[in-house]
């Protein structure tokens, strides 16, 4: 079996079988690799008892398929019925778990997210006033690099930039499926959070990186007690 096949195993397991995704393996790597790593949070959350359902951008509650963003968006575009995850804490208010929409950063320049989760109060009034989320109402944001090939620095300049922008209220993680030394030199130097060697297969690094997003949610339920 492939690591496309594990990826997308996974990413069914972790969605139940009443909702199916619409990637397959004929879906660029990357988009289903992003999916994979909203899967690890939708994870996380469960572990941290929280209570997850889906629902679309025309607020159709469960769908059958889940309509993953397979290019950058915003929150409220309705090209397609793309899907989100809510997720519920007791004493909480609810988040969504998005993939591949644009942020607001402090510059007030867009951003692309590749997973972010946001309060649902913040995603509610973006869809109905057509603008896209403030990264100050976001609890994490995800850049997911999948390469079959050694990674380039250019990449890690490029999230610190990313990060420099977004609130500091939000959870900045940098994942890849694969390895590069001077990344994480750079990223450990500027004290940047990153998870590398992800998939499905590496136990050990994959629950690293649940925690993380445990950490983040674990943070957000301490507010509301």
């Amino acid at each position: 079996m492939t690591i496309i096949h594990d990826l997308l195993n996974q990413i069914g397991a972790t969605l139940g079988s009443g909702i199916f995704p619409n990637l397959s393996t004929a879906s660029d790597t990357s988009d289903i690799f992003e999916a994979y790593v909203f899967s690890c949070v939708l994870e996380a959350a469960r572990v941290e008892r929280a209570s997850i359902t889906f629902s679309d951008v025309n607020g159709n509650n469960n769908p059958p398929i889940f309509i993953f963003r397979t290019s950058p968006g915003y929150i409220y575009s309705t090209t397609h019925a793309y899907t989100h995850a809510i997720i519920t804490f007791t004493g909480s208010p609810p988040l969504e778990a998005h993939v591949g929409v644009r942020v607001g950063g402090a510059s007030r320049v867009l951003h692309e997210c590749d997973v972010a989760v946001f309060e649902q109060a913040e995603a509610e009034t973006c869809r109905r006033n057509r603008v896209a989320p403030r990264s100050s109402k976001m609890l994490l944001a995800v850049e997911c690099k999948f390469y079959s090939t050694p990674l380039q620095l250019h990449l890690a300049r490029e999230f610190i930039g990313l990060t420099s922008d977004l609130s500091s209220k939000s959870e900045s993680i940098f994942v890849t499926n694969s390895y590069s030394d001077s990344i994480e030199r750079l990223l450990s130097a500027r004290k940047k959070t990153w998870e590398d060697n992800i998939k499905p297969s590496a136990i050990n690094q994959v629950e690293r990186l649940r925690n993380k997003f445990r950490n983040a949610f674990q943070v957000y339920k301490a507010k509301y007690v």
